[in-house]
C-alpha cells in the first residue's frame, strides 16, 4: 500500500515538472530536469547517483565492446562519415577542439554500433549538441557559454560523465523517433505530408504560393525534421524549444510537426512576398533567426500548440 502511493507521489511529481518545463527551464536546474524528463534519471532521490554511476560504467563498457571495432573494413564507412560530419557542425571553435571531436565520435559511433537498422544518419550528430551543451554547463556557467569552452581543462572524470550523460538522453530521444532514420526515412515523409496538410488549412494563400512556385515541401523542411530545427535556429533557441519537446508526450515527434508548421506560418508574410522558385528557397533555406530569443521560442510553441488543439484529435482533418 506504501509503495503504491510512493509510486503515484513519483508520477506526480514527474507530470507536475512537466508542467513548469513547458514554459522554460531555468539554466541552473535545466541539467537535472533533462535528465529526468528523458527517464534517465529516477525521480527517486535516493536512487539518482547510483543510476548515474550504473549508466555511466554501462557507457565505457559499451566504448571498450565497440569503439575498436571503428576501422574494421565493414564499419570504417560509417566512422568515417562521422568524422566528416562533426567539424562541419558549427564554424566556431568548440567543434574543432580535439576532446569533443574524440567524444562526438565516440557517442555517434557507439550507438550506431547498437541500433544497425538506421546506422549513422546525417543529422543524428545535430542532435547531440543540446544535450551536450546543457550537460556542460553543470560545470562551466549556461549551455551559450560553452560555445568559447576550453573543454580539454576540464577533468577527464568530468568529461566522461558529460558524454555518457549525452549518449545516454540522445539515445532516449532517438527511441522515439527512430523510422526519423531507418531505410528511406519513412518518418520524416510522413511528417512533412502532414505539415503541408495542415498549412494548406491553416495558411491557403501561403500554401498556394509555395505551391504556384513549384516547391516542394521536402526540398525545405526535410532539414527540420531530420535534425529538429537545430540548423535554424540559435543554440540557445534550440535548448529552450527542447525545453518544450522534453515537457509534452512524444514532444520530439508528433509535437514537432506542429512547431514545424508554426515555424512556416510564422515566415508567411515575408514568403508571399518573393516571387520566385530560387528566392522562396533561398529564403527559406537561411531563415532570420540569428537574432531570436526565448521570448521567440515561447510564441513559437504557443502557436504550435494551438495547431495541436486544432489537429491533433481530428486527424480526419489532415486527409
Amino acid at each position: 500500500m506504501i509503495y503504491c502511493l510512493w509510486c503515484k507521489l513519483l508520477c506526480w511529481f514527474v507530470e507536475e515538472l512537466k508542467k513548469l518545463a513547458w514554459g522554460g527551464i531555468p539554466a541552473a536546474m535545466r541539467p537535472t530536469t533533462w535528465k529526468l524528463l528523458s527517464n534517465y534519471l529516477p525521480a527517486n532521490v535516493e536512487w539518482r547517483q547510483s543510476t548515474l554511476e550504473r549508466k555511466r560504467k554501462e557507457y565505457e563498457r559499451f566504448v571498450s565492446q565497440y569503439y575498436k571495432t571503428r576501422l574494421d573494413p565493414q564499419y570504417e564507412g560509417t566512422y568515417r562519415q562521422i568524422a566528416i560530419d562533426i567539424p562541419r557542425m558549427n564554424p566556431s571553435d568548440f567543434f574543432q577542439q580535439q576532446v569533443i571531436h574524440e567524444s562526438f565520435e565516440r557517442v555517434l559511433y557507439i550507438w550506431a554500433m547498437r541500433h544497425p537498422a538506421s546506422g549513422y544518419v546525417q543529422g543524428i550528430n545535430d542532435l547531440l549538441t543540446p544535450f551536450y551543451f546543457v550537460f556542460l554547463s553543470e560545470h562551466i556557467g549556461t549551455a551559450t557559454d560553452a560555445v568559447d569552452c576550453d573543454v580539454s581543462a576540464l577533468p577527464q572524470e568530468t568529461l566522461a560523465a558529460i558524454e555518457a550523460d549525452a549518449f545516454w538522453c540522445m539515445s532516449r530521444l532517438l527511441d522515439g523517433i527512430q523510422d526519423n532514420y531507418t531505410f528511406a526515412q519513412p518518418g520524416i515523409q510522413t511528417k512533412v505530408n502532414r505539415m503541408k496538410e495542415i498549412v494548406k488549412r491553416v495558411d491557403g494563400a501561403l500554401h498556394r504560393h509555395i505551391d504556384n512556385n513549384s516547391v516542394d515541401y521536402l526540398q525545405f523542411s526535410f532539414r527540420w525534421f531530420n535534425n529538429l530545427l537545430r540548423r535554424e535556429l540559435p543554440i540557445n533557441c534550440a535548448i529552450r524549444l527542447w525545453d518544450t519537446y522534453q515537457a509534452e508526450v512524444n514532444g520530439f515527434g508528433s509535437f514537432h510537426l506542429y512547431v514545424c508548421a508554426a515555424f512556416l506560418i510564422h515566415f508567411s508574410k515575408e514568403l508571399k512576398a518573393k516571387r520566385d522558385f530560387q528566392s522562396l528557397m533561398l529564403y527559406l533555406q537561411s531563415l532570420p533567426t540569428s537574432d531570436w530569443t526565448d521570448d521567440d521560442i515561447s510564441v513559437l510553441v504557443s502557436e504550435a500548440f494551438q495547431l495541436k488543439y486544432m489537429f491533433a484529435d481530428a486527424p480526419s482533418h489532415l486527409h
